[in-house]
């Protein structure tokens, strides 16, 4: 795969971008008093809005989940719309945007449902907040599916592995920083400081975290990144760097989402099916399923960019 090399330098705060129902000019009836969370499976009233919320990265997780949301409202009483809400943007901004629209609930796509600020301003709002990853109906044990894989690299003979960690406000980041800890203490393989290099889920901390890891001697034989697009990152690294994947490292993303089939070799991906998810999220709002599923299961998949080593 072959990308621009880019700056990892924060970009420049953005203005908002307008949320669908602020396109639509949605104005809702200020004067009708919120109810009670625990009413909105019971009595869902035809129209209610369910505000998806995320922060603007983690796009192909966050299109997964509108997905399987999407499936779930097209049968029910609600609309769907969609929130932006960014990393540097403020609680009291979010506030504004419930007492404004004034949803019947609303889902936090990770890593939102790590902030406990927000989870606050929709206790005081009265609003339901189901939080996607986090609630034990609507995520995966990502510790678990990470320990899984990193034993997998290991029966495939590497013993130098890398992690391209996660943002640290991230609680899923979090679990799958502590499931690679778990496998290679549990194989008593190196899990040094110089092993694990933080990223912020984007391509281009991949990429930078790919140039520290492949400078380390040894390099490692395998490298565990925490999302696709960061595995996408280190996987450009690695071609700038003349280190054949999977010849001479095997690389391993999470999510699966679509860009792990893309990538040239196509990315050995953690799957989560955020799609499923998202849709029972609007089953927990509606109350309309028997019996909360979860966790949903996670599963390594594996394509060209993973091989045994040799």
């Amino acid at each position: 795969m072959t990308s621009p090399e880019a700056s990892v330098a924060p970009r420049p705060a953005r203005k908002r971008p307008a949320t669908s129902i602020e396109r639509a000019a949605y104005a809702p009836d200020l004067r009708a008093p919120l109810r009670p969370p625990e009413s909105v499976g019971a009595a869902v009233p035809g129209g209610a809005i369910v505000l998806l919320v995320h922060d603007g990265r983690e796009s192909a997780v966050r299109e997964a989940v509108q997905r399987g949301m999407e499936r779930a409202v097209a049968t029910a009483p609600l609309l769907l719309a969609i929130h932006v809400q960014p990393p540097d943007e403020s609680a009291a901004m979010f506030a504004q945007v419930l007492e404004h629209h004034r949803p019947e609930a609303l889902v936090l796509t990770p890593p939102l449902g790590g902030r406990s600020d927000l989870v606050d301003v929709c206790d005081r709002a009265r609003t339901r907040c189901l939080r996607i990853g986090l609630a034990p109906e609507l995520s995966c044990d990502e510790r678990a599916a990470t320990a899984l894989t990193v034993r997998r690299l290991v029966t495939l003979g590497h013993a130098r592995i890398g992690l391209v960690a996660g943002p640290e406000t991230s609680p899923g980041a979090r679990q799958r920083e502590l499931g690679y800890l778990d496998a290679m203490a549990e194989h008593g393989l190196d899990r040094g400081p110089a092993l694990i290099v933080p990223g912020d889920d984007t391509f281009e901390s991949g990429m930078a975290a790919g140039r520290l890891l492949l400078e380390i001697s040894p390099r490692p034989t395998a490298i565990l990144a925490c999302n696709d697009d960061m595995a996408a990152g280190v996987l450009h690294a690695a071609a700038q760097a003349g280190v054949p994947v999977p010849e001479a490292l095997s690389l391993v993303g999470f999510d699966d989402t679509s860009i792990a089939r893309r990538l040239l070799p196509p990315l050995a991906s953690v799957r989560i099916p955020w799609e499923r998810i998202g849709h029972e999220a609007i089953n927990r709002i509606l109350d309309r399923s028997a019996a909360p599923p979860g966790p949903f299961d996670a599963q390594l998949v594996e394509r060209a960019s993973l091989a045994l080593l040799t």
